[in-house]
């Protein structure tokens, strides 16, 4: 579990404990085969920490400059030679260069981006805020909340190269998450509170936009406005995504894929920061709560769907929950 606090956790049931010192742990990531894991420090200068897993603990490995401000979101090469790290504050995304053992090189590639985008409080600049490979290998895509875009680098052996091809979103709209089914991109916008489901063409490295659902018909409980945070798939014809200010958990249905209609509101812990799925549960990082969140998924004739929260975890400040198997 990362968090706000300077210290990365290992949740065991109901049992939370200490697995490693770290400077704001806000978001992390897992190697795809080594035992490493990732964590960024979300702080003006940012950098990025690696760790060995060894069993319930952590040994930093490494540490790397993030290449910006404010990192707050990591992706790793599906080959393993790769960490691509997102820089909020500034807008710069990054790829840093992992050894075999997958601990960090020193080595990078920095990709600075400019716009803006309607919302002035929000969108006065780039805000890069999460990032993926795509399903075939050929590119390193990031969501801008500060733009509007899916910025779409070409990758030569993951490392990202040239200019990016631009992908447009509805305007004010601001992407922030998204979870990849083939050639369907699914977004959480967090500022437009919709989900918009992308159809990706490899060949153009473009997006199309094909679909929109709706999230939130609450008004805010906490804070001054709704704003979506991580999404996952629950099955192939429902999405789970995240509100916080009505601090609620969405289920977004999909007819053919592709998201258009919103099917369920339930309220979950407050400030769901992130969300993952596991054994058959939603694990909710309830950040203004200081409380992990658990709903049952409960499976339907037209699609899962998720039940009311079954139990609550005490964990200070959850950012982020990542599966370690």
């Amino acid at each position: 579990m990362g968090s706000s606090t300077p210290q990365i956790s290992r949740l065991t049931g109901s049992r939370l404990s200490a697995a490693a010192d770290a400077e704001r742990p806000a978001f992390l990531a897992l190697h795809p085969g080594a035992a490493r894991l990732y964590a960024v420090d979300e702080s003006a200068a940012g950098s990025v920490a690696a760790f060995e897993i060894q069993g319930a603990s952590l040994r930093r490995t490494s540490t790397a400059a993030s290449g910006g401000s404010g990192p707050c979101h990591l992706s790793v090469h599906p080959a393993g030679g790769w960490l691509y790290v997102t820089n909020y504050g500034d807008g710069v995304a990054a790829a840093l260069e992992l050894d075999a053992a997958g601990d960090l090189t020193g080595a990078s590639v920095t990709l600075p981006h400019s716009g803006s985008g309607p919302n002035a409080d929000r969108q006065e600049r780039s805000h890069a805020h999460s990032s993926w490979v795509t399903p075939e290998g050929g590119w390193f895509v990031v969501a801008d909340l500060g733009t509007d875009e899916l910025r779409a680098y070409r990758l030569e052996d993951g490392r990202p190269v040239g200019a990016p091809v631009l992908t447009t979103f509805p305007p004010g709209s601001g992407p922030r998450h998204a979870v990849v089914a083939g050639d369907l991109v699914h977004v959480a916008c967090e500022l437009s509170c919709a989900v918009v489901t992308v159809r990706w063409d490899e060949a153009s490295g473009l997006g199309q936009v094909v679909g929109s659902a709706p999230t939130v018909t609450r008004t805010a409980r906490t804070g001054e406005g709704n704003t979506l945070s991580h999404l996952e798939l629950l099955d192939e014809r429902t999405l789970v995504v995240g509100v916080r200010g009505a601090d609620q958990l969405a289920v977004v249905g999909l007819t053919d894929g592709v998201a258009d209609r919103l099917l369920a509101e339930v309220l979950t812990v407050t400030w769901p920061r992130h969300l993952t799925v596991l054994d058959g549960a939603v694990l909710v990082a309830g950040e203004k709560a200081d409380l992990i969140g658990v709903h049952p998924v409960v499976p339907g004739e037209d699609g899962s769907t998720v039940g009311e929260v079954a139990e609550t975890i005490a964990a200070p400040a959850p950012m982020c929950l990542v599966p370690v198997r």
